[in-house]
């Protein structure tokens, strides 16, 4: 296994078997010029019949609906014993992206936040991008134990050939 840090653009042709983009990941190219060249990249990178490999958050299970305060709210139990309670708040739902804020509350009165936007790709788009960057789509199943799409656990497990 290679794994090489950075972002698609330094990616080397034709050197791969398969890529997998992991932690949803391919949800986090908002803008459909960045997902596009990403898996433009992508297919540059993998020999003739690589794989990409990813899972994506499915739009129909509306999985952002159970993100507010109340659903998400947790304590985590830190190794040196402090609780740190933490929550999600959504902050804006537009044109299939959401945007979020992530609460994290200290023990010491720290308070800590992390925000970003997600684009919720439906099925359809996730087939016809990948179809344009070149990829064949083998197969996108609704879940991790190979579920029809909206019959699984709210995602989109894609594998595409190149």
């Amino acid at each position: 296994m290679t794994w090489i840090e950075g972002t698609s653009p330094d990616l080397p042709d034709a050197s791969f078997d398969v890529a997998v983009m992991t932690s949803h990941v391919a949800q986090f190219f908002v803008q459909y010029s960045e997902w596009e060249r990403t898996l433009a990249d992508l297919k540059r990178t993998l020999v003739f019949g690589g794989r990409l490999v990813f899972e994506t958050r499915d739009p129909e299970d509306r999985g952002w609906e159970k993100w507010n305060a109340e659903d998400s709210f947790r304590r985590i139990t830190l190794p040196d014993g402090r609780v740190v309670e933490a929550w999600t708040e959504v902050t804006d739902i537009r044109d299939g992206a959401v945007s979020f804020a992530i609460h994290y509350e200290f023990p010491d009165g720290e308070a800590l936040l992390s925000t970003a936007t997600l684009r919720f790709r439906p099925e359809d788009h996730v087939r016809t991008f990948l179809e344009h960057a070149g990829f064949v789509v083998e197969q996108i199943y609704g879940g991790w134990n190979r579920e029809n799409v909206g019959a699984g656990d709210g995602k989109l497990l894609v594998i595409a050939r190149a």
